[in-house]
């Protein structure tokens, strides 16, 4: 990796065994240093990812779910079923 002086997001992520999303995502939360590219382009200067990868930088954390969502109840929690019906008899022909 030290021959590029920049790294795109997909080598990052299989650097880091995670997925083009979540290094997308560092990036967007500032706690990977890139540089914007274009619209959707972005690289990675390889110094940033080898302070990141020495911990000099905030590393991923593991997906994190908020207490608002954890306080959401379950669809359907709380209504009742309706009540079985009686079975259908079956008719057998002759």
């Amino acid at each position: 990796m030290q021959d590029k002086p920049f790294l795109s997001p997909n080598d990052i992520a299989s650097e880091l065994a995670v997925s083009t999303s979540t290094v997308l995502r560092l990036i967007h939360e500032q706690r990977l240093p890139a540089i914007r590219v274009s619209e959707r382009i972005y690289r990675i200067p390889v110094a940033a990812f080898e302070k990141y990868k020495a911990g000099a930088l905030e590393s991923p954390s593991p997906a994190r779910v908020s207490a608002e969502v954890k306080k959401r109840p379950r669809i359907g929690a709380g209504e009742r079923l309706p009540e079985a019906a009686e079975p259908i008899a079956r008719v057998r022909s002759a």
